[in-house]
């Protein structure tokens, strides 16, 4: 009957060794990781560098535009707020 061999056997492969082979998979996935938040930082940043206005128009305005007829925008009068 044939012994297996000790160097076939992966239980008997140093600890680091397969923490750096998992390590050698892992690393293509966190430097994509890494580039995307790096991306995802800058866009915020350059968003607040440049300080957009912030504007409040008329929500029946853009839906007009696009080709709707007055559905959005909130009701006016009515007892809501009025304090009755």
């Amino acid at each position: 009957m044939r012994h297996p061999s000790r160097r076939d056997d992966p239980a008997a492969e140093p600890l680091w060794r397969r923490l750096d082979r998992a390590a050698g998979e892992i690393n293509p996935f966190l430097m994509l990781l890494a580039i995307g938040l790096v991306i995802l930082y800058l866009t915020c940043l350059f968003g607040l560098l440049i300080k957009l206005p912030i504007t409040y128009g008329d929500p029946s305005a853009s839906s007009s535009a696009m080709g709707e007829v007055g559905t959005a925008g909130p009701p006016s009068g009515g007892a809501i707020g009025s304090g009755r």
